[in-house]
């Protein structure tokens, strides 16, 4: 019988406490918009071990599970417990389908603690990021879909217990991501770049492309921190913002404008080419939190890098056409005169927004494959090209149709650990993974970026673009030190392949 007994207080064991959680853990989700179940994490990656809290708003059994990737509970990795007579209980399972899930014969989670207070119930317990069994899921970089349920009453016994009250599942990055920030520096100052009453379209997609101007700066800043600011009511339809500095030139007249990203022939050309060559300064997609730069590391302000002027990008993702919407939603930006290490910048890796990005049809895994080779860097400076850059983060995007997607890194000819991967992609969670080791990218050294996608569901060719239905492949991926000629997008795809598509659709 795989089931774990813990012994509470009497035996002197402190009962845990709900508010130190965030300060005990490294990681924390609420896996619902009720905030009836919270995860809280932390990984050991020298002991290659993750440890788990769960605080449910119950006093009866909780589950949790990683899923197969879909989200359901079908093959899912399962923990099952509950605290009952000052006595924590923990099973480990796995589910065959949408039914009880069974006991796992080989034991792989440790249950440390659990207690029950203020009707609440928390389990504390343990597990290898790989437990080589076969019925667990390991634990992998990118997103992982995890699945949880709840009810109010303990169960009679392990082979006893109720159907859940409540269950849910959400995507979160578990080993990757930045984990809990801090409250801001009181001593950063901050700045807001927000839709000011925006009147969202009554269609499934719009980018709205927004010129805002900036405090004026009379000696060199370091941005350090941004949060997302998303208007609680339009949580549902805004999916994600890129923020774009434009340069020192960029003219007085145009502050304020605001334009359809999509009509680049009605949209002014200084605001056109700020948005397709400008610095990249801020992004963040649904699901994700505020990003905050490492210690050493900030985006520069002020003197002879931007100028007063920001483009922001906002996609709204509006598929049931609601009319009236109203956003205030945008970005807050954290920045400081205390200097960091080095500047960062943003490097765009992947395939150029055209529709000579195509997939076919009625493909279960089409793979798109976009090289960054030497040539993409030609226009960097003799005196840049010695010097070496580390990446330390990386934003993957893809649209509907997106599945998986990686970035590969070679050098002289010979292919190195990869620099981000996501297996379980999922275009309604896109937050920006932290790599584990900055990764030194060298000049000569190249980047292979690829997707995967599914069409089964479509009739007809995928091109690529901004509309929600048609697809990108992306990686917006942070380094320092800044070199201004490595911000646009460096990639190409095949076109051959593309010339294939179109002559067997478009005969």
């Amino acid at each position: 019988m795989q089931l774990c007994v813990v012994l509470l207080a009497l035996c002197g064991v402190s009962a845990i406490s709900a508010a130190s959680l965030a300060s005990e853990y490294n990681h924390f989700a609420a896996l619902d918009d009720n905030q009836w179940m919270k995860l809280y994490w932390s990984i050991n990656h020298n002991a290659k071990t993750i440890s788990f809290a769960l605080e449910a708003e119950t006093t009866g059994w909780v589950g949790f599970g990683i899923s197969s990737g879909s989200g359901m509970m079908k093959g899912a990795d399962i923990v099952i417990g509950w605290v009952k007579d000052g006595k924590a209980f923990l099973t480990d399972r796995y589910a065959d389908g949408e039914y009880m899930p069974k006991i796992d014969d080989h034991n792989d989670y440790k249950l440390i603690s659990g207690t029950e207070e203020n009707g609440k119930t928390i389990l504390k317990f343990s597990r290898k990021i790989d437990t080589c069994d076969p019925r667990d899921r390991k634990i992998k970089i990118g997103t992982t879909k995890v699945i949880w349920a709840l009810d109010y009453e303990d169960p009679q016994s392990e082979n006893d217990m109720r159907k859940h009250r409540f269950r849910g599942s959400r995507s979160v990055l578990m080993l990757n991501s930045q984990g809990n920030s801090n409250p801001p520096d009181p001593a950063w100052s901050h700045f807001d770049i927000l839709m000011n009453n925006y009147t969202v379209p009554a269609r499934h997609t719009t980018y709205s492309c927004h010129v805002f101007t900036i405090p004026k700066f009379t000696k060199k800043h370091h941005i350090v921190r941004f949060d997302p600011v998303v208007q609680s009511e339009n949580a549902g339809i805004v999916h994600h913002f890129i923020v774009m500095a434009c340069d020192k030139d960029f003219p007085e007249h145009l502050s304020n404008d605001t334009s359809e990203c999509t009509d680049e022939a009605n949209m002014p050309a200084e605001v056109l080419k700020c948005r397709g060559r400008g610095v990249l300064v801020g992004a963040w997609g649904v699901g994700g939190g505020p990003f905050v730069y490492p210690d050493h590391v900030g985006s520069p302000l002020g003197l002879d890098f931007q100028g007063r002027y920001f483009v922001m990008e906002v996609h709204y993702n509006n598929p049931d056409k609601l009319a009236g919407k109203i956003d205030n939603s945008g970005v807050r930006f954290f920045y400081t005169d205390s200097l960091r290490k080095y500047d960062a910048g943003v490097l765009n890796v992947g395939a150029s927004v055209t529709p000579w990005m195509l997939i076919p049809p009625k493909q279960k895994e089409w793979t798109t494959t976009t090289y960054c080779n030497k040539r993409c860097n030609e226009n960097v400076s003799v005196t840049q090209k010695s010097r070496r850059i580390k990446f330390f983060s990386a934003f993957l995007h893809t649209h509907l149709a997106g599945r998986a997607t990686w970035t590969k890194h070679v050098r002289n000819g010979v292919e190195l650990p990869e620099i981000a991967r996501d297996d379980n992609y999922d275009f309604n969670f896109q937050d920006i993974q932290f790599l584990n080791k900055e990764v030194h990218f060298l000049p000569g050294d190249e980047l292979i970026h690829e997707c995967v996608y599914n069409t089964m569901d479509r009739t007809g060719v995928t091109f690529g673009g901004e509309a929600t239905n048609d697809e990108m492949c992306l990686n917006f991926m942070f380094y320092y030190p800044f070199i201004p000629e490595m911000s646009r997008v460096c990639g190409v795809v095949d076109l051959k392949a593309a010339i294939n598509i179109v002559d067997k659709y478009y005969p």
